[in-house]
């Protein structure tokens, strides 16, 4: 039986055994693919095409997104598909801004391509290399990233820098997960010449499937079910005061299916506060809102419209915070109840620029009695983002 299988159908029992056939060419049919894959072992290929129509100097607002045409995802996993070590991010053309490129354990922002890939050439072969010390990125031979993994980069705003980049290089990834690829084609190259093949055949399938795999019956576009955290407070000192990104969750929310769904109490006074970070994780604002008033940090304050105040203190609720592009490019920001609009702003000029970079959130001055949906698919949360807040919420019922 073949050891590497489109997650989904049996257990994997042998991460380190890989389908022959994956080393001739095979087209990823949507966008999120999971693969068998022992990266130490194989050279990862990557048959992408670069779209006809594309802006290598686009608004912040679209450079941030990764469903772009241009951009390209795998996750790395190693041991099971819970244990998330490695996020490679990269594109197939060559952006103006230096957001080509980034290993998001060992990059603290993105990197530039020294050359535009295959020439401008639609079609592109590009092939992951990972060695003991370090990996290599070239696309049609020529070298276009290189990174050591004991020369992560160093930043106070994401904590684990560089230790996860060189914990990165000693992981033993034996599976993948493609993101926003449906299209591109994959093939594994081994680095001996020699191909595996498996001696003993998968014989205890599933019964449940894990977390990240494609559950029956869900919509295409709701891979894994969302799982219900707490709203955890990262105004704390364990947290940081939301400095610590272990206390966040990395989300692109703009180029994202998903929006930010929360329940907790309204209150006329008591706000529902939301930190927001850049993909840098860097803080660059808050939005704060409760029956009565409104706020993002330096671009809105406001009164609540009559369609939220009208609504009864102390009411538990699910309200829906969301940021989309709007038709003039712009930076449409929304509150949502009982899917429709309660309340909507269009952010322009600096503010759509500056909120226009959201990849990352945390809750603040919150309390464990609300909770949010966590999407694994879209989402990927700091190591005290847990059902108990990491103990937080536990000390909480003790007081």
């Amino acid at each position: 039986m073949l050891a590497v299988l489109i997650v989904g159908v049996l257990g994997t029992a042998f991460s380190a055994v890989i389908d022959p056939t994956l080393t001739e060419w095979r087209l990823l049919e949507t966008d999120h693919e999971q693969v068998m894959f022992p990266i130490r072992d194989y050279i990862l290929e990557v048959k992408a095409f670069r779209p006809d129509v594309y802006d290598t100097n686009p608004l912040y607002t679209e450079l941030f997104k990764t469903d772009k045409p241009t951009t390209m995802m795998a996750i790395l996993f190693a041991g099971n598909w819970n244990n998330q070590v490695g996020r490679l991010v990269w594109n197939n053309i060559k952006y103006v801004r230096p957001y080509d490129i980034a290993i998001e354990e060992c990059d603290a922002r993105y990197q530039a391509y020294p050359v535009f890939p295959a020439n401008g050439e639609k079609e592109q072969i590009w092939a992951w290399n990972f060695f003991e010390d370090h990996v290599e990125l070239t696309c049609n031979g020529v070298m276009m990233y290189e990174q050591n993994f004991d020369e992560g980069d160093l930043n106070p705003r994401k904590p684990g820098l560089p230790e996860k980049c060189r914990a990165l290089g000693d992981a033993e990834v034996d599976r993948i997960t493609f993101k926003h690829m449906a299209g591109e084609y994959i093939r594994a190259v081994p680095k001996d010449g020699i191909i595996v093949e498996p001696t003993t055949a998968i014989t205890d399938p599933l019964t449940e499937p894990p977390t990240g795999i494609s559950t029956p019956g869900l919509p295409d576009d709701l891979k894994t079910p969302p799982v219900t955290y707490p709203t955890c407070n990262c105004w704390t000192e364990e947290c940081n005061f939301c400095a610590n990104l272990d206390c966040t969750v990395q989300h692109d929310l703009i180029g994202s299916q998903h929006d930010i769904e929360v329940t907790s109490k309204l209150s006329w006074r008591k706000l529902n506060s939301i930190m927001l970070y850049d993909g840098e994780g860097n803080a660059i604002g808050s939005f704060e809102w409760s029956l009565q008033g409104i706020l993002l940090t330096g671009c809105v304050n406001c009164q609540t419209p009559g369609a939220i105040r009208s609504i009864e203190p102390g009411t538990a609720d699910l309200w829906v915070f969301t940021m989309v592009e709007s038709e003039d490019g712009g930076l449409l920001v929304q509150i949502k109840m009982g899917g429709e609009v309660l309340w909507e702003q269009e952010l322009t000029g600096e503010c759509a620029e500056r909120y226009g970079q959201v990849n990352r959130f945390a809750f603040f001055d919150s309390t464990c009695e609300g909770t949010f949906k966590f999407y694994p698919d879209d989402m990927l949360a700091g190591d005290r983002i847990t059902e108990d807040c990491a103990g937080a919420c536990l000390e909480d019922e003790e007081e």
